[in-house]
Parts: C-alpha cells; sequence; structure tokens
C-alpha cells in the first residue's frame, strides 16, 4: 500500500467544457485521463476526492446522470475526462446505445488519451457491460488502471481475497494490480494519483487503425 504524498498532485482544477462529438473536443494536446465505469460505480466521489474538491464532478443519487463527456483542465497541463456511466439498467436503449457510440467515438479518435482509469465496485463481480469495456481497451491497446471502489463497505479480511479475483479477471491488460480506493476514507488517492502521473507522462498511444474499432457495450447491453 501507498502512503504519504503523491508523485504527482492537484494544485489547480477547473471545468473545461462537455462535449459530445469529436469536433467538440480540446483543440490543444494535453494529455487526457479518462475515468470510466458503471452508473453506480462512484466514480464522482472518486473525481472529487481525487482532484480534492468538493463538487469539481456532480455527484447524484440518480446513476446515469452524466450523460456528456466533460472534460476537466488539471493544473493547466493535462485533462481528467469524466466519460458517460454505463450498464444503467433503467435507461433506455436508444440512450444507451447514444453512450456507447460517445465512448468509442472519444476513444478511437483521440491522440491525447493516455489511458483509462476504470472503476470496479470492490463487492460486485465483473458483469457483461464491464467486460465488454474491458475487452475494447484491451482491442485497441489503451492501458487501463484498474480502481475498486467502496472498498471501506467490505471486512479488511475480504478485501484482499476481492483484490486477488480482480487482478485474476484483468490479468490480460498486463497493467498494474487493481488500485483499493475509498471515497469515505481517501484511502488510495495516493497510489491512484501517482499511477495517472505516470500514465499522463507516458507517450501517445500508437495510432488506432480504422476498422478495428469494437463498441465497448456490443458484448454486454442489449
Amino acid at each position: 500500500m501507498t502512503t504519504g504524498q503523491p508523485s504527482f498532485e492537484v494544485k489547480q482544477v477547473e471545468f473545461f467544457k462537455s462535449a459530445e462529438h469529436p469536433k467538440d473536443y480540446p483543440k490543444d494536446s494535453r494529455p487526457q485521463i479518462a475515468f470510466a465505469g458503471r452508473s453506480n460505480v462512484g466514480k464522482s466521489s472518486l473525481l472529487n476526492v481525487v482532484v480534492n474538491r468538493k463538487s469539481i464532478a456532480r455527484v447524484s443519487n440518480t446513476p446515469g446522470r452524466t450523460q456528456l463527456i466533460n472534460f476537466f483542465l488539471v493544473n493547466g497541463s493535462m485533462y481528467f475526462v469524466d466519460l458517460p456511466g454505463y450498464g444503467f439498467a433503467k435507461a433506455p436503449k436508444s440512450v444507451k446505445a447514444g453512450w456507447d457510440r460517445m465512448m468509442t467515438s472519444f476513444m478511437l479518435n483521440n491522440p491525447n488519451l493516455r489511458g483509462v482509469v476504470t472503476l470496479f465496485d470492490i463487492r460486485r463481480a465483473l458483469e457483461d457491460d464491464d467486460r465488454a469495456m474491458l475487452d475494447f481497451l484491451a482491442h485497441n491497446g489503451i492501458p487501463v488502471l484498474a480502481v475498486l471502489t467502496k472498498m471501506d463497505k467490505l471486512p479488511r479480511s475480504h478485501q484482499m481475497e476481492a483484490r486477488k479475483r480482480f487482478t485474476a479477471d484483468l490479468a490480460y491488460h498486463a497493467g498494474p494490480p487493481p488500485i483499493l480506493f475509498s471515497a469515505t476514507s481517501r484511502q488510495g488517492r495516493t497510489e491512484l494519483l501517482d499511477a495517472i502521473g505516470e500514465r499522463a507522462a507516458a507517450p501517445p498511444l500508437s495510432a488506432l487503425q480504422p476498422g478495428n474499432e469494437q463498441n465497448p457495450g456490443e458484448n454486454g447491453n442489449d
């Protein structure tokens, strides 16, 4: 477990813009780190803790409220990108299809993307939507930083068991082990910031080849 001060810290953050289409993305070449997960996984709460603000990302009791791609400028040098949540059962099929198209377009038309922080509820097994997203990222060579949220909801004796299970499920991504995270205690923040800083400093991803794309929800969103 990483303790102490992170090697990368968020000193300044501001909402930059919301976008739906590639033409609306930021035009500069600052690196981008995206955040993805199911609609009830606690993504907004995690983002607020990571940037050390109370409400930079809206926390809603209604999963699926964020329906656009939201860009936050961090330290004037990079973007955190809040992607629409996926797998919200009550959303109409047309809305879920729109989310899938938006995320696919963002990831396949974005040379500034350095990786995706992918969130999973530590209490739940991977669902079809999660596996579809992971398969999409692996298929397109996009690095994954896996985070297991809501760790405080599990007894300590079960946390390591869950981490081992997720590590096995994510083995084919060849990324770092999943990070245990609690928005309540802020545990995992330093480790996640270190991983984000390292990923943001990495060279740009290789250009994705047209025709190889796979919808991140085509294996899970019916």
